[in-house]
Protein backbone atom coordinates (compact mmCIF):
# COMPACT_ATOMS: atom_id res chain seq x y z
CA UNK A 1 0.00 0.00 0.00
CA UNK A 2 2.73 2.16 0.68
CA UNK A 3 3.77 2.29 -3.28
CA UNK A 4 1.58 4.66 -4.78
CA UNK A 5 2.32 6.89 -2.19
CA UNK A 6 6.31 6.52 -2.91
CA UNK A 7 5.78 7.07 -7.02
CA UNK A 8 3.42 10.40 -6.05
CA UNK A 9 6.38 11.84 -4.16
CA UNK A 10 9.15 10.68 -6.36
CA UNK A 11 6.81 12.68 -9.92
CA UNK A 12 5.95 14.98 -7.00
CA UNK A 13 9.58 15.94 -6.63
CA UNK A 14 10.61 15.49 -10.71
CA UNK A 15 7.95 18.34 -11.01
CA UNK A 16 9.82 21.24 -9.18
CA UNK A 17 11.64 23.26 -11.23
CA UNK A 18 15.37 23.69 -10.88
CA UNK A 19 16.82 27.08 -9.40
CA UNK A 20 19.00 27.33 -12.68
CA UNK A 21 20.53 30.66 -13.63
CA UNK A 22 21.21 30.88 -17.78
CA UNK A 23 23.05 34.09 -18.50
CA UNK A 24 25.84 35.42 -20.26
CA UNK A 25 29.07 36.76 -19.61
CA UNK A 26 31.02 39.37 -21.58
CA UNK A 27 34.69 38.54 -21.79
CA UNK A 28 37.13 41.57 -22.99
CA UNK A 29 38.57 40.90 -25.87
CA UNK A 30 40.48 44.28 -26.49
CA UNK A 31 43.72 45.01 -24.85
CA UNK A 32 41.72 48.09 -22.77
CA UNK A 33 38.01 48.47 -22.92
CA UNK A 34 35.85 51.68 -21.92
CA UNK A 35 33.15 51.61 -19.72
CA UNK A 36 30.36 54.21 -20.73
CA UNK A 37 27.69 55.84 -18.46
CA UNK A 38 24.72 54.72 -21.40
CA UNK A 39 25.09 52.77 -24.95
CA UNK A 40 26.81 54.98 -27.01
CA UNK A 41 30.11 56.80 -27.42
CA UNK A 42 28.91 59.90 -26.19
CA UNK A 43 28.57 58.66 -23.05
CA UNK A 44 30.81 59.30 -20.33
CA UNK A 45 33.59 56.98 -19.53
CA UNK A 46 33.39 55.70 -15.79
CA UNK A 47 35.91 52.75 -15.87
CA UNK A 48 38.55 50.75 -17.85
CA UNK A 49 38.25 47.06 -18.43
CA UNK A 50 41.94 44.91 -19.60
CA UNK A 51 41.83 41.88 -21.74
CA UNK A 52 40.32 38.75 -20.34
CA UNK A 53 38.08 40.92 -17.68
CA UNK A 54 34.63 39.20 -17.50
CA UNK A 55 31.17 40.35 -16.29
CA UNK A 56 27.63 39.32 -16.22
CA UNK A 57 25.37 40.50 -19.47
CA UNK A 58 22.42 42.73 -18.67
CA UNK A 59 21.14 43.31 -21.49
CA UNK A 60 22.04 43.57 -25.19
CA UNK A 61 20.95 46.57 -26.89
CA UNK A 62 21.89 46.95 -30.52
CA UNK A 63 26.14 47.04 -30.58
CA UNK A 64 25.97 47.96 -27.21
CA UNK A 65 25.87 45.44 -24.21
CA UNK A 66 25.24 46.72 -20.69
CA UNK A 67 27.35 44.98 -17.86
CA UNK A 68 25.26 43.61 -14.25
CA UNK A 69 26.84 46.25 -12.65
CA UNK A 70 25.62 47.96 -9.30
CA UNK A 71 25.39 51.10 -11.82
CA UNK A 72 24.32 51.57 -15.47
CA UNK A 73 27.61 50.45 -17.52
CA UNK A 74 28.33 49.90 -21.25
CA UNK A 75 30.69 48.43 -23.75
CA UNK A 76 30.54 47.98 -27.18
CA UNK A 77 29.79 44.77 -28.22
CA UNK A 78 32.50 44.25 -30.96
CA UNK A 79 34.98 44.28 -28.13
CA UNK A 80 33.73 41.15 -26.02
CA UNK A 81 33.34 37.78 -26.17
CA UNK A 82 29.99 36.95 -25.46
CA UNK A 83 29.32 33.20 -23.62
CA UNK A 84 26.85 31.42 -22.47
CA UNK A 85 26.75 30.29 -18.71
CA UNK A 86 24.27 27.81 -17.01
CA UNK A 87 24.59 27.86 -13.25
CA UNK A 88 22.50 26.71 -10.67
CA UNK A 89 21.73 29.60 -7.90
CA UNK A 90 22.82 27.24 -5.51
CA UNK A 91 26.63 26.60 -7.21
CA UNK A 92 26.58 30.37 -7.42
CA UNK A 93 26.13 31.07 -4.00
CA UNK A 94 28.15 28.90 -2.80
CA UNK A 95 31.22 30.29 -4.77
CA UNK A 96 29.64 33.58 -2.94
CA UNK A 97 29.11 32.30 0.23
CA UNK A 98 33.45 30.79 -0.29
CA UNK A 99 34.52 35.02 -1.68
CA UNK A 100 32.58 36.24 1.54
CA UNK A 101 34.05 33.73 4.11
CA UNK A 102 37.61 34.36 2.59
CA UNK A 103 36.84 38.27 2.83
CA UNK A 104 35.44 38.71 6.13
CA UNK A 105 36.92 36.28 9.03
CA UNK A 106 34.53 37.12 11.74
CA UNK A 107 31.61 35.94 10.20
CA UNK A 108 29.62 33.29 12.26
CA UNK A 109 26.89 32.19 9.68
CA UNK A 110 25.17 32.61 6.41
CA UNK A 111 21.69 32.18 5.66
CA UNK A 112 20.21 33.03 2.37
CA UNK A 113 16.44 33.13 3.12
CA UNK A 114 15.73 33.63 -0.48
CA UNK A 115 17.42 34.33 -3.56
CA UNK A 116 17.37 38.34 -2.43
CA UNK A 117 17.75 38.17 1.13
CA UNK A 118 20.72 37.43 2.93
CA UNK A 119 21.21 36.80 6.83
CA UNK A 120 24.40 37.04 8.79
CA UNK A 121 25.47 36.33 12.48
CA UNK A 122 29.01 37.39 13.84
CA UNK A 123 31.89 36.22 15.80
CA UNK A 124 32.82 40.24 16.65
CA UNK A 125 30.76 43.32 15.86
CA UNK A 126 32.86 46.58 14.72
CA UNK A 127 30.69 49.75 14.45
CA UNK A 128 27.11 50.47 12.62
CA UNK A 129 29.16 52.75 10.21
CA UNK A 130 31.51 49.88 9.43
CA UNK A 131 28.99 46.94 9.40
CA UNK A 132 26.65 49.24 6.83
CA UNK A 133 29.50 49.39 4.33
CA UNK A 134 30.13 45.62 4.49
CA UNK A 135 26.42 45.41 3.82
CA UNK A 136 26.64 47.18 0.63
CA UNK A 137 29.81 45.48 -0.35
CA UNK A 138 28.22 42.13 0.22
CA UNK A 139 25.73 42.98 -1.73
CA UNK A 140 26.65 43.99 -4.66
CA UNK A 141 29.49 41.55 -4.79
CA UNK A 142 26.35 39.21 -4.78
CA UNK A 143 24.64 40.26 -7.73
CA UNK A 144 28.11 40.51 -9.52
CA UNK A 145 28.70 36.99 -8.82
CA UNK A 146 25.29 35.21 -9.32
CA UNK A 147 23.78 37.57 -11.89
CA UNK A 148 20.97 37.77 -9.98
CA UNK A 149 19.41 41.62 -10.92
CA UNK A 150 15.39 40.91 -10.30
CA UNK A 151 15.28 43.43 -7.31
CA UNK A 152 17.64 45.11 -4.52
CA UNK A 153 19.77 42.37 -2.27
CA UNK A 154 18.87 42.96 1.30
CA UNK A 155 21.51 42.06 3.69
CA UNK A 156 20.72 41.61 7.23
CA UNK A 157 22.98 41.35 9.71
CA UNK A 158 22.27 39.62 13.86
CA UNK A 159 23.54 40.34 16.64
CA UNK A 160 21.71 38.39 19.88
CA UNK A 161 19.34 37.24 17.55
CA UNK A 162 17.73 40.46 16.71
CA UNK A 163 17.99 42.77 13.20
CA UNK A 164 20.96 45.20 14.08
CA UNK A 165 22.02 46.68 10.92
CA UNK A 166 19.96 46.12 7.02
CA UNK A 167 20.96 47.05 3.93
CA UNK A 168 18.90 47.29 0.58
CA UNK A 169 20.51 47.85 -2.43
Amino acid sequence: MKRPFLYILVFSVLLIPAREIYAQRAVVIAEILNVRSGPGTKFEVIEKLKKGDSYLVEKIEGSWVQLAWPIEAWVYKGLVKIEEQHASLDELQIDFQNWLLDKYYWIRSIEFKSDWQIWLKLREYPSKKTLRKMAKEIALEYKKKTGYSKRPVVVTIFRRERKYVTGKY
